[in-house]
């Protein structure tokens, strides 16, 4: 069971979505513009984050130029590299890496993740995506996507063959032992050959087994595939819902799956999307907003709106509802499908015009939204919190840095003091201030230093 006290705490994550979660606060920033798309600005924000204790940062990524760059900063850089740099200037926040089942070869990703791993001291963390579109997969050399169902029955195929391979050192297979010469005993290494219907490899991996054993492994699919996937592997899980009910459901739905999987649900974060301004008042903080919002260009909104709901730009017009005729039943799927959901019923549900729904869409339609005073920032999060829709959250600043010096300037002592979060972190390791324990290796002594057949038990 995870460690009782520890559950009491939330756990706080930053996303960090360059220069902030509304497409134009770059523009209110005194910096040279380009240093929102570039390594100091995550290590600035990075910084930030520790100074505030929170668990980890979160940087996204998408194998595409899918929402451009012409009004807001784009998000380019590798985040596995970006991450590891990020490393050599903090000691103890997690780093939390996006990196693709559907694009990427499984002893490569796996290898990346754990030299992560290593390179920080063990505060890595993978967020798992089955990453859909055709404009994605012919970046790959393929000219469509795989479907839906296809995409996760590899993801799940991916994760396991990845725990294999960052199994197949035995914990003491590293011996470095000058007196007798010998640096790895070769008998406490097993090769994987795991085959499945789209994952194949042989291992084993070519470094020791990672400090946190495997890496945190996180995943943010709304879909009943991705609530799945989740609730098989995930540590962390990232919720787009924006109402305390359809948090407390979703949530449920995690919990009671992971059951199904004889794993403890008490060891699974479930942290929505917090996106927050904070300031002395909330007259102050509602009035940033409104600048804010002023800067959001409605060239880039529209047709981030387009993209997101599948249909044309054409077919949209600014002072009437969604083209409901054209609007796919189901959107793109992968980690835009709860995006795409909860946009899609709020805007049905309160009649929403086009420019209703861009003015709406600076601040997020599909996460919870708090701008105030840092005491009603506070009170949103305890009650949320307290009524069991969440472990905690993924803090999205309208504008970084600024926004999350604010948080963890302002919030973060609130919270402290209310015995809500932590003072210090407990440990070294993401999983230590996390309270998850470090998984053993999955395979028996008797498994090494011979080859073992493993296939998808999905």
């Amino acid at each position: 069971m995870a460690d009782a006290a520890r559950q009491k705490m939330m756990a706080l994550n930053l996303n960090l979505i360059p220069g902030g979660v509304f497409p134009g606060a770059w523009r209110a920033s005194g910096e040279d513009a380009h240093h929102f798309s570039s390594l100091p600005h995550y290590i600035e924000c990075a910084k930030i984050a520790e100074a505030g204790k929170l668990d980890a940062i979160f940087v996204a990524d998408m194998p595409t130029w899918r929402f451009k760059g012409e009004f807001r900063p784009f998000r380019g850089l590798d985040p596995t590299l970006a991450l590891a740099a990020v490393a050599q200037h903090t000691t103890h926040l997690g780093l939390i890496a996006t990196g693709s089942t559907s694009y990427n070869s499984v002893f490569n990703l796996a290898r990346r993740m754990s030299t992560l791993d290593h390179i920080s001291g063990g505060r890595a963390g993978w967020n798992i995506v089955a990453t859909a579109g055709d404009d994605a997969a012919m970046n790959f050399g393929m000219e469509h996507s795989l479907d839906h169902d296809a995409r996760y029955r590899r993801a799940h195929e991916f994760v396991e063959a990845s725990l294999q391979l960052w199994d197949s050192w035995a914990d003491d297979a590293w011996v470095a032992d000058k007196a007798s010469g010998v640096f790895v005993d070769d008998k406490r290494i097993r090769h994987v050959d795991y085959v499945g219907e789209h994952i194949k490899v042989k291992g084993p991996l070519n470094l020791p087994r990672c400090p946190q054993g495997h890496p945190v492994l996180v995943q943010a699919g709304s879909s009943e595939d991705g609530i799945a996937l989740a609730a098989r592997f995930a540590d962390i899980v990232y919720s787009v819902q924006h109402t305390l009910e359809s948090c407390q459901e979703f949530r449920r739905k995690v919990r009671e799956h992971a059951v199904g999987w004889h794993r403890d649900p008490d060891t699974i974060r479930v942290l929505p999307g917090l996106i927050n301004i904070v300031a002395g008042t909330e007259a102050e903080a509602l009035r940033e907003e409104r600048d804010l919002q002023d800067l959001h260009a409605e060239h880039y909104a529209i047709n981030a709106l387009a993209l997101l709901i599948g249909v044309p730009v054409e077919a949209l017009e600014l002072n009437k509802e969604l083209p409901w005729d054209l609007v796919p039943p189901d959107g793109h799927g992968g980690s835009q499908q709860g995006h795409f959901a909860t946009l899609v019923a709020t805007a049905k549900r309160e009649k929403l015009t086009v420019r209703q729904i861009l003015a709406r869409q600076g601040g997020g339609m599909t996460h919870v939204t708090a701008v105030g005073a840092p005491e009603q920032v506070a009170d949103l999060m305890e009650e949320w919190f307290r009524a069991g829709a969440c472990d905690g959250f993924n803090i999205m600043p309208a504008s970084l840095p600024t926004g999350a010096k604010a948080f963890v300037e302002a919030v973060v002592p609130i919270l402290q003091k209310r015995g809500l979060f932590r003072t210090d972190y407990p440990g070294e390791t993401l999983r230590d201030t996390l309270g998850l324990a470090r998984p053993p290796v999955g395979f028996s002594d008797a498994d090494f230093g011979k080859p073992i057949m493993r296939v998808s038990a999905r």
